[in-house]
């Protein structure tokens, strides 16, 4: 979990807010999509983070649903470690696979984890698993030196919340609110509850994700004192209108967003 570790620490260490930019593997071609990765962390992107795509994608809103669509034809396992092996060959950034369950586990939960592992993915995001499931899952992250990101949500609390602060061994994936992904108008503060909470009982950084959009948003959040957030259904969107420039564009507003804040 270096290229991870170091990250979250510089961050810390310099107070730089995190931004961890999402794009569907395969969307709209592997080539393409590994290509608007590389030039999302070029443009300002801490973490990449890649999804899998999937036919029931459950957490995620009509853009992202959309993008996994595009990507099912011609994407498959193979083709996702492709986009994380040219992402990874082409830069050191920190990658996060987001995933469900029913894909991930289709050829072993720990094959699929150790080829993820040496493709060059840091973290596993599992978007359905719940965390009373996961120990089979860290175990297997922690054997092939992957985080598996835990969740919290605005409904977190209790001896559940204390759990998901002791397991998390990288950062915190905090929903930002109850729904699914994609860009909305206004921003909840629901999960800062949550989140105040978690810091009692973790060091781990805490990034906000779903409904976060551009940089005004982004910087929204830096105020409520997130040490960053996760973009997706934005850079999906501008991917799919106007290509890689128009992704680090957006990654740069973003960036723009967060850094006004430090």
């Amino acid at each position: 979990m270096s290229r991870l570790g170091d990250t979250l620490q510089a961050a810390r260490h310099d107070g730089q807010a995190l931004l961890m930019a999402y794009l569907c593997a395969g969307d709209p071609t592997v080539e393409e999509s590994a290509k608007a990765l590389c030039a999302a962390h070029a443009a300002g992107a801490d973490i990449v983070e890649i999804g899998w795509p999937f036919s029931d994608p459950v957490a995620d809103g009509p853009v992202i649903q959309a993008a996994s669509q595009r990507a099912l034809g011609h994407t498959g396992r193979a083709e996702v470690l492709e986009v994380v092996r040219r992402v990874r060959h082409a830069s050191e950034v920190p990658i996060a696979l987001l995933g469900y369950c029913n894909p991930l586990l289709r050829h072993g939960l720990e094959p699929t984890i150790r080829e993820l592992a040496a493709a060059g993915v840091d973290a596993l995001v599992v978007a359905d698993l719940a965390f009373e499931e996961s120990a089979p899952w860290r175990d297997a992250c922690n054997r092939a030196g992957v985080s598996l990101i835990p969740f919290v949500a605005p409904t977190t609390q209790g001896p559940r919340l204390k759990a998901i602060a002791a397991a998390a061994d990288s950062f915190v994936y905090a929903v930002a609110l109850l729904g699914v992904t994609g860009q909305r108008a206004e921003q909840s503060a629901s999960i800062l509850p949550v989140v105040e909470n978690l810091r009692r009982h973790s060091e781990a950084p805490v990034l906000a994700g779903f409904g976060i959009g551009d940089g005004e948003q982004a910087a929204i959040w830096r105020a409520r004192g997130l040490d960053g957030v996760i973009v997706g259904s934005a850079l999906v969107a501008a991917l799919a209108a106007g290509g890689t420039e128009a992704v680090q564009d957006k990654v740069r507003s973003i960036r723009s967003g967060l850094d006004k804040l430090g």
